[in-house]
């Protein structure tokens, strides 16, 4: 089989399963609540743990993939301790006296778990295919995540009606560890740049600071902007099926509006992968955050009537569920490849990962003064915030250039 094909089929079974693992927990939220002792406030604060953990991480495991070379392992053990977080999360249907300690457990092993895929997967494509075509594969890539948002919150809540909340839970574990296996087959004989003489350890790490030290204003001001922009995204989704329950009045009905509008973002997925190939990364970056804060603050002001609603917010899901395409597209039309997956770790990781749980970490602030509605739209302070900081990040004509490296790339 082709090597791009391979890496594309491969990689977008990976982003079906941990972006669909993604929503798992805002859609155990609505379970969690009714159990005993358990509030939203707690729940929200468990919510940070698994965002603040894959943020962190990001960054050290995109170091690893880029000294080991060792993508197609990495991807998959991210997708099987995914797996392992559902199984915890099943514990506290169980057994009610160990439900904190078990959710907790559970967001520490998803956070884990969710380090992984972004930054591998995005290189593994980069990789395989030249920097004009990566980009489009990358929005063909995301469509498959965005899939996986879109119809496991649906499965999920059917699997655990059907099976019972703990055998569902246990069910969605064991597909995650079949699916964990069958990547790793695929992509064990991935390697990069294969055909090309390899430096030592020690040479490459030297070069890679060195090269990561003259894109470091961009990169830092990008995910600056990332993480403010995360900050309104995730604090904002982590909530809305608890608050679409409150205002219709059923789970069944708040899951549904969720998994439509997240369909969206499997045709928004490529359509903005090419326009960031097309215009680049900046102008892309520019466009998805103002409409995303524009779309849903219109979902807020709508929220009583179900299609306006639903409107706006499936305009909200299709704009800001194109981040994996845009943001790392636009970071691999920028930075060496040699530093991609150490880039792609800051930029998902720091800006996009952690700022949202700091977003999650503010809402639950909120919360404790004012409804969850009202949260909700003082959270759009922060789309306002980001959209002011965008003329901060580089034009083309200030970014480096490759020929500058002085031969560090040869």
């Amino acid at each position: 089989m082709n090597r791009g094909v391979r890496s594309l089929i491969f990689t977008s079974m990976g982003h079906f399963s941990n972006d669909g693992n993604f929503l798992l927990f805002p859609v155990l939220i609505t379970y969690y609540s009714l159990i005993p002792g358990i509030s939203l406030i707690l729940l929200g604060a468990v919510a940070i743990i698994y965002n603040a953990l894959s943020g962190l991480l990001s960054t050290p495991i995109g170091r690893l993939a880029d000294r080991t070379d060792r993508d197609g392992l990495l991807l998959a053990a991210g997708i099987a301790i995914n797996g392992s977080s559902v199984g915890v999360f099943a514990i506290p249907f169980l057994n009610h006296s160990i439900a904190v300690p078990s959710i907790i457990a559970g967001s520490v092993l998803l956070g884990l778990g969710q380090s992984f895929y972004h930054p591998i997967g995005a290189t593994i494509i980069t990789e395989s295919y030249e920097k004009k075509t990566a980009t489009r594969m990358l929005g063909i890539n995301g469509s498959f995540g965005s899939l996986g948002r879109a119809v496991l919150p649906t499965i999920i809540v059917a699997v655990m009606i059907l099976a019972g909340d703990t055998d569902g839970l246990l069910l969605i574990m064991l597909y995650l560890i079949i699916f964990s296996i069958i990547i790793y087959a695929g992509l064990m004989n991935f390697k990069r740049n294969s055909g090309k003489p390899k430096k030592r350890e020690e040479q490459t790490n030297t070069v890679n600071r060195s090269i990561v030290k003259k894109y470091s204003r961009f990169l830092y001001i990008l995910t600056a902007v990332i993480f403010v922009r995360s900050m309104f995204l995730t604090g904002t989704i982590t909530f809305i099926p608890t608050f679409l329950t409150n205002v219709y009045h059923s789970r069944t009905e708040a899951v549904a509006i969720v998994s439509i509008s997240f369909l969206t973002a499997i045709f928004g997925q490529p359509f903005f992968g090419s326009l960031t190939s097309k215009f680049g990364g900046r102008k892309i970056i520019s466009f998805t955050t103002i409409i995303s804060g524009i779309a849903f603050a219109s979902f807020i002001y709508f929220s009583s009537n179900l299609i306006l609603s639903a409107i706006s917010f499936a305009l909200f899901a299709f704009v800001t569920y194109s981040g994996f395409p845009v943001l790392l597209g636009y970071v691999n039309q920028v930075v060496p490849r040699e530093i991609s997956t150490t880039s792609n770790g800051l930029v998902w990781g720091v800006g996009q990962t952690f700022g949202g749980a700091v977003g999650i970490a503010v809402m639950d602030g909120f919360k404790v003064f004012v409804s969850l509605g009202d949260a909700l739209t003082l959270m759009l302070l922060f789309a306002l915030a980001a959209i002011i900081l965008l003329p901060l990040i580089p034009r083309n004509n200030r970014l480096p250039k490759p020929d500058v490296l002085s031969g560090e790339l040869q």
